[in-house]
This record gives C-alpha cells, structure tokens and sequence, in this order.
C-alpha cells in the first residue's frame, strides 16, 4: 500500500519527522519497505498483512497514524445522498456473492478532466488520470477504501443491473481490451443482454464512461471474499478493486462510497441526483463484544498498564470501551474485521506502546517426563531398511490428486476430501488411497523409458476425520538385469508378498492373507493382509483395465498398499541376532490334507504355539492338488525343524512336541495325515 505523506497531511498532521513516523509505524506492525521522492512529495510504501483491509485506503492509515501519535483526525464530512429510491434499478439474483449493493443514478453529467489537485493525489500513487468520473472512483476507492465503478447508463441494455453468476458460454472484453470467457464461478454484473462488468473486478468496455457519456450509473457493493478471490486467480485478473474484496471490505463502507463519490461527482461533473436504489441480500452483522481482562493484557506484555491508558489508546482506534471491576469491554468499529477474540484487542495495545518498547525475557520452564513413544519411527525406519536392503527405491509423491486419477483407477466410487480452492486442477482432492500417486509416477518413468521399477513410499491419506500413516509397494518389469542370465523373468505377485514377509518378519508382525474384491486388481491374483482379524491392507496384480486408463500397455504390474497405523501402535519386539545352535537339528517331516480356504500361515501358528521352545521353524516344501485329494482339499507337505541352543534333543521330546502339533492340526483344522 502506497501512502502519499501530500495527500495524509489533508486528514492529519502528524507533528514528527518522517524518519520517526517510518520507526513508529514499523513498530506498531506496518512495516514500511521504502520511501519514494515524487516532486515535493513523500510517498511510503508500508506491507499491510492480509488481516489488515482497514489499512488500505488513506483515511485508514490516518486513524492509524492518529492513534500512534495523538494527533486528531480530521476525515471530509460525507452527506448521505437523499434521493428517491428506485426499487427497479437494481436485482441481485445471486444473493449469497452479494450482500448489498447501492446503485446511484446521476443524469446530465459533463465528462471532462478532474481537477488538477485530485490528478496529482492519484499520481502520487501510480494512478494514471482518466476523466473525472473514473478518477473520482479511483481517488474515493484511495481514500476511503470502497471499490466503486462507473458505468454509462445508456449503455446499459434495459437500463437495470443484474448481479448473477455468469452462463455457460458468456465473455467479456474488459477495460484492459481482452476478452475473457466466463463460466458459473464468476460473479459478474449483467444487464438485460449480457454482462457487463466483472464483479469485484473490472468493468467492461461496452458500458465504459466516455467524453459522451450523459448519465452515471454509480456501484458501490460488498461481494463475496472467497468467490472473488477464486475468480481472479481463474482469469488471471487482479485490479486494485479486487485486492481489496479478496480482503474484506467494510460492510458500512459501501454506503461511505457510494455517498462520497456521489458527493464528488455532483461537484466536479455539473449533473444531478436522479435516484439510488439499495438492496442488502443480508443483513449487516451485529458490532460485537470482546471482554477483556486488564490482568490478562498485564501478564501476556509483561507490564503494568492503567484501564484509562488502555481506553484511550482503543477509542483512538475507533473502539468502544467500558470498564468495570477490571474487566474491559471492547466493541471493535465496523471497519476492523480482523478482530474477533481478547488476543486481538490485547494485540492492538501492544501496536499502541510499539513492540520495541515491550519488555522481553526468558519464559519460566519446567522440566517434564514426557514419555516418548519411540516405536513408530523405528518400525517406519526398519521398513526402509528392510525395501532398500531388496533393491527397492523410496519415492514421495504429492498428496493432492484429481478426480480423473480415481476414476482411472477404478476407485471412483472412493470418498475424497475435496480442496476448496486448489492452486490447480491436478490437486482438488486430498488422496484417499496412494495407488494413484503410484501409476501417475510408473507412467512417468515409463515415458522416460525406466521400464523396471521397484518402488515405495510411506506418505499419508486422508479421510473425512483422520489421516493414515500409508505403505506403497510397486513392482514391474525385469527381475534381475543379471546378464549371464540368458531370459531375464518378470516379477510376479510372489516377489511382492516375499517382500511383505520380510517386513513382517523383521517388526514381528504376524498376517494371514485373505479374499480381497477390490476392482483395481486382477480377481485371480489379489489378497487382503490381515493382521488380529482386522484388514490393514491389500496385495495383487493392477487389474488390466485399470492400466488401460492409464494408457500403460503390454506391462504388468504389481503393488501391495497397506496402512501402517495398526502395526505402528502394536507392542512388539524387533528381530535380534541369535547365535547359531552348535547342537544338531532333528527334522520331521508332515503331509496332510485340509480344506483349501485354510491358510498356510494359521498351519504354522499351530504348529509354533504347540512346538514350544524346541521348534525353531517350520518350512513349506510342496502343495498338491489332484485326484488322490478329496474334493474341497489340499496337499501339503512342510518339515518341522527342532533344535536347542544349550543341549542336544531327546528323541522322546521331539516326538512328543511332534505329537502335539499333529493332533492339534487334527483337532483344531480338520486335517487328515497322509
């Protein structure tokens, strides 16, 4: 925000150098960047933060200025035009983007130049002269900070304004000369044909103030923050009006404008009230009440501070304050938005003292055990170990995805928190799942010609109350570039799962494997991993037309995707080294037949639950599916190994621990030896 010191000391005279008055703003959080000579003028550029719309306009940083330096404020007396109303000049259609607009209608005004005074006010600034009817809406919106336009009655197709979203196919061509195509996102200002300004914006070219203009039709609204903001950033616009409606302009001050600019114009433009008409869509919110307590102000700035010097420096700001029993009672003034709480108000006393004048020092610390919980960190670091130990790199990819990611990945159906505003289309949903983050990377890569990828990622996903600590794993292409090998295999589902296992391993995690029916895999190859009953993830084969969709062809490709959140929070003991066994190892091998939903996993939970300490291991050696099994059945053959790091075994021991295991299998599954 530019401050012309010329144009300030109409309002107030601050009595103080302009160093100090540089110091003094500073100070008190308007931070002023540099200072420019412009003839015999000072002109300030001061960073206003984005909480700070009141500090916008030249009567703002004067009430500012006053209540830092105790000089009285001395703001142009503004009439409120008294007129007929007419009813019919306005309509607002889209009434939650518009809560009030003020339309004032002056006929027979003569468009020439403005007074030399205002064009060197509005130079000062940057502001490039026009005629008097635009640099009237340009030196108010400066002063007082209410966006206004001008448009040329005549020009207006019926003679009515319609605020409404625009149509499907709309343009306009802008005062700038570029024609823009609108869409239902944008609120625009319309007449019977079409629109003809951009609300909050700029206005257009058809309706523009000319030397032929006879009749003004004067706007002076309050639109929506959010929608205008959302609107300049898809049009790639940005005008000295919208930078204030992205930041709240006063509700009030839309009267304040519209009555100051009216005033000006009748002046400085010979012509004559015709008529106003107002609409307010909602109605002005009620000035609220902060309580404060003066011992809370005492003890956040670390001072000692009189009720009566609170309430001066406050009303110096345009607040209302009364006091009782220690307890303040603040209603900020209409146009200071950003107040909402008692930090706020205890806030702008401390601008008020200046913050280099606050005390500072060490706060008080007490020492606390707080227990930490280590054991997240160290199961996401053995994971990492454990992949990149097997070959396989670590990726991040972005958290935000669009809406065409899912649908490709046959997860349309998949609830996602949406962005309201997000910086582009590619990131309007906050991802769900990770697998499209995945296939966006593979297709990458694969357009790069890296056609083997062993890859993971351990990132977040999110859910409508709570985010997912998440683990990807994506295998595709050659096994091994081995180049005595003359046929190089591809991965296969197994390499993941073998991956999986030694995850599992090494945390001392237990899983079984179960029927999974997600439409982004293969239905052949797929599995859920469970871990104590509950699904925390999924393995298999990306379905063929999922990876269609994504145009990846004549390529399979495997991912397992399980979230972490249930292992994290397991107690649990990391795999630790053991010497090996000098005593010898007895062996027994076991065949059987059990129904085939039964897993291989709950077999060898059996048979370590009933091995006891002598059981070091059991190995899968076969399966057998044939016509010497039972219909429903499977074959399988795994050995038990028995061995003690201190002795060597008794045959009876093994046998009986044997024993146990065989009549457990038989009792527990069903199973029938062979």
């Amino acid at each position: 925000m530019k401050l012309s010191l010329g144009w300030l000391k109409d309002y107030i005279d601050p009595k103080i150098s302009t160093e100090e008055l540089i110091e003094r703003l500073t100070m008190a959080g308007l931070e002023v960047e540099g200072v420019e000579y412009i003839g015999k003028d000072i002109v300030l550029e001061i960073e206003i933060t984005p909480n700070r719309p009141d500090c916008l306009y030249i009567l703002g940083l004067a009430q500012e200025i006053g209540a830092i330096t105790g000089q009285a404020v001395n703001p142009p007396k503004i009439k409120s035009a008294k007129t007929a109303q007419l009813k019919e000049l306005i309509h607002i259609e889209s009434k939650e983007d518009c809560s009030r607009y003020i339309g004032t209608l002056i006929k027979g005004v003569q468009i020439k130049d403005a007074p030399p005074e205002m064009k060197v006010r509005l130079a000062s600034l940057g502001i490039n002269a026009i005629n008097n009817a635009v640099d009237i809406t340009n030196f108010v919106l400066m002063e007082t900070g209410q966006p206004l336009h001008a448009f040329d009655h005549d020009k207006i197709a019926g003679g009515k304004i319609n605020v409404r979203r625009a149509k499907a196919g709309e343009s306009i061509v802008t005062l700038d000369g570029i024609e823009r195509k609108l869409d239902s996102s944008i609120l625009v200002i319309a007449d019977a044909q079409k629109p003809v300004a951009i609300a909050g914006i700029m206005g257009g070219r058809d309706s523009q103030i000319t030397s032929s203009t006879k009749n003004i039709l004067l706007e002076s609204a309050h639109f929506d923050m959010g929608l205008i903001r959302r609107a300049s950033r898809t049009l790639g616009l940005r005008s000295d009006s919208s930078y204030r409606f992205e930041r709240n302009v006063s509700f009030a001050g839309v009267a304040i404008g519209s009555d100051r600019a009216t005033e000006l114009l009748l002046q400085l433009s010979g012509g004559q009230l015709s008529g106003r008409g107002e609409i307010l869509s909602k109605a002005k919110s009620v000035a609220i009440k902060i309580k404060v307590k003066v011992s809370d102000i005492e003890s956040l700035l670390g001072l000692k501070i009189t009720p009566l010097k609170i309430k001066t420096w406050l009303s110096r700001l345009g607040f209302k304050v009364t006091a009782k029993a220690g307890v303040l009672t603040v209603t900020p003034p209409a146009n200071r938005v950003d107040i909402g709480q008692d930090v706020d108000v205890i806030e702008e006393i401390a601008r008020m003292i200046g913050f280099d004048h606050l005390p500072s020092k060490l706060p008080t610390i007490k020492a606390a055990n707080i227990p930490v919980n280590k054991r997240p960190r160290e199961i996401k670091d053995q994971i990492r170990r454990t992949l990149t130990a097997g070959g396989i790199d670590e990726i991040i990819t972005h958290s935000m995805i669009n809406t065409k990611a899912l649908v490709k990945s046959n997860m349309a159906d998949m609830p996602a928190l949406r962005i309201f505003n997000p910086l582009n289309q590619d990131q309007e949903l906050m991802r769900p799942v990770i697998l499209p983050s995945f296939l966006q990377a593979v297709v990458t890569n694969f357009n790069r010609g890296q056609k083997d990828l062993r890859i993971f990622e351990i990132g977040k996903t999110y859910f409508k109350d709570k985010e997912k600590e998440t683990l990807g794993i994506l295998l595709t292409g050659r096994r091994t570039h081995d180049w005595r090998l003359s046929k190089k295999d591809s991965v296969e589902v197994l390499d993941l799962k073998g991956n999986l296992e030694r995850i599992f391993k090494n945390i001392s995690v237990s899983v079984i494997y179960g029927k999974t029916e997600m439409q982004v895999f293969d239905p052949g190859c797929a599995a859920s991993i469970i871990v104590d009953g509950k699904q925390i993830g999924v393995l298999g084969k990306i379905d063929r037309k999922a990876l269609n969709n994504w145009d990846i062809k004549n390529q399979d490709i495997y991912f397992a995707g399980l979230h972490l959140d249930e292992i994290l929070s397991k107690p649990g003991k990391f795999v630790r080294y053991q010497a090996i066994s000098e005593f010898p190892a007895i062996i027994r091998d076991v065949s059987l037949a059990v129904k085939k939903e039964v897993p291989y996993k709950k077999i060898e939970e059996i048979c370590l639950q009933q091995g006891g300490d002598i059981l070091r291991s059991v190995q899968f050696i076969e399966q057998y599916l044939g016509d010497k099994i039972q219909s429903g059945h499977k074959g399988l053959v795994f050995s038990c190994h028995y061995q003690s790091n201190i002795r060597t075994l008794r045959e009876d021991e093994v046998n009986a621990a044997h024993e146990r295991i065989l009549q457990a299998l038989t009792r527990d599954l069903g199973a029938v030896r062979r």
